[in-house]
């Protein structure tokens, strides 16, 4: 892996910024998307494109020139990643958005350092991402260690004390590292994690994980995993069926209302860390419904993430003065305080391109969301923590 990334960096070096190809009055913004394919509800072109239609509309930046999305789709596939990032680099791209999983923008960040154009992940929450390629690599997001304390904070204030995790090997280090922050901060709050259960992504049938929860003396408390659209919603419909009515905790994958409906009757069971929650007077429901009345459709936050990530650059591109992906750069690491789409304040300041934001809790009521609480977490692993439980599988 290791020399893969090196090779790659070796070629990215030989690369020059290419002459803009674009009109004078244009800054380009290079998307690549995870359109399509497994990892589509967790990206939003949609959201992308009707945040850069609204700051065009306003004037554009820098005195008038217009915003030009190019985007490129590559398909979940992260082999597709750097291919598809040199081509919006070639095509003038002065900023990368990019899909919601490390292993797709690693590649595309190894690309874009020795030009020094930020990449800015969409939906990833990520934190080892922004650590593999330092100076360049930003989430749109918070941490999932941030998000994973703030569910674990909110678990032990329920009163909730053992847990059980659930991890895969299938989504990058997301679902690996995810549930483990969360047992980690489990612990340091006081709760006891009582052990790991392997799921496999595509997974149809959960009967063997419920039937092993269900002779577990004593039973947890609660589970904790970072499943992905539509195995959670199967575990939860299928665990509820059986009778295991054991509240099921996640982070951002959860926020989808597929995920809702996919769990059925087992949404009842559905807890979860989410970026955003459009209520009543919030700059998240604004931009709905300012995006809905433009025609675009809002599937999930992601939408919502995709107009922050484009009101990032925006802001970046203004603080510069400049589209120079050098001075966009510098000026995304320096925001603090930002008010942005999901959060009311942004800082990337001495971040290391992760964000500090907070987290809003929110749980499956009757088929829908319900916004029950909102957590800026008083403690958080550390985001190369190798914690694991007493009684984790090797």
């Amino acid at each position: 892996m290791k020399s893969n990334r090196h090779l790659l960096f070796s070629m990215a070096l030989a690369c020059v910024l290419p002459a803009a190809a674009m009109a004078d009055d244009e800054v380009v913004i290079g998307h690549v998307a995870a359109a399509t394919g497994e990892l589509a509800p967790y990206d939003s072109v949609t959201g992308v494109q009707c945040m850069v239609d609204i700051v065009n509309e306003k004037g554009g930046v820098l005195g008038g020139r217009k915003l030009k999305l190019l985007t490129r789709d590559m398909k979940s596939d992260a082999a597709l990643a750097g291919t598809a990032a040199q081509e919006l680099i070639d095509a003038g791209a002065r900023v990368l958005l990019g899909p919601p999983t490390d292993d797709g923008l690693i590649p595309m960040g190894v690309i874009a350092m020795p030009l020094s154009i930020p990449v800015i992940s969409v939906g990833s929450t990520q934190v080892q991402w922004p650590a593999a390629v330092p100076g360049v690599a930003y989430l749109t997001a918070y941490g999932d260690n941030a998000s994973a304390a703030s569910a674990a904070e909110f678990a032990v204030k329920q009163g909730y004390k053992t847990a059980l995790l659930m991890i895969s090997h299938d989504v990058g280090s997301y679902s690996i590292a995810t549930p483990r922050y969360f047992g980690e901060t489990f612990e340091h709050l006081g709760g006891k994690v009582v052990g790991e259960l392997n799921w496999n992504l595509g997974t149809s049938d959960y009967s063997p994980q419920i039937t092993q929860i269900a002779a577990m003396n004593p039973r947890p408390d609660m589970i904790f995993s970072a499943f992905v659209m539509p195995d959670g919603g199967t575990f939860m419909r299928q665990a509820m069926a059986a009778g295991l009515d054991i509240p099921v905790f996640g982070t951002d994958t959860f926020d989808d209302p597929a995920m809702l409906s996919a769990a059925g009757p087992g949404g009842s069971l559905m807890n979860l860390g989410s970026h955003g929650f459009p209520s009543e007077g919030s700059a998240l429901k604004a931009f709905y419904d300012d995006c809905a009345a433009r025609g675009f459709k809002i599937e999930n936050v992601f939408f919502g993430l995709g107009g922050e990530a484009v009101e990032i650059v925006r802001h970046a591109i203004e603080t510069a003065g400049s589209d120079d992906p050098a001075a966009i750069n510098e000026a995304i690491g320096n925001i603090e305080n930002m008010k942005g789409v999901t959060a009311d304040s942004i800082t990337f300041k001495d971040r290391g391109g992760v964000p500090l934001k907070d987290v809003v809790i929110v749980k499956g009521n009757n088929g829908q969301f319900e916004l029950v609480d909102r957590i800026m977490p008083n403690w958080v692993p550390e985001a190369d923590s190798d914690w694991k439980p007493e009684n984790a599988a090797e």
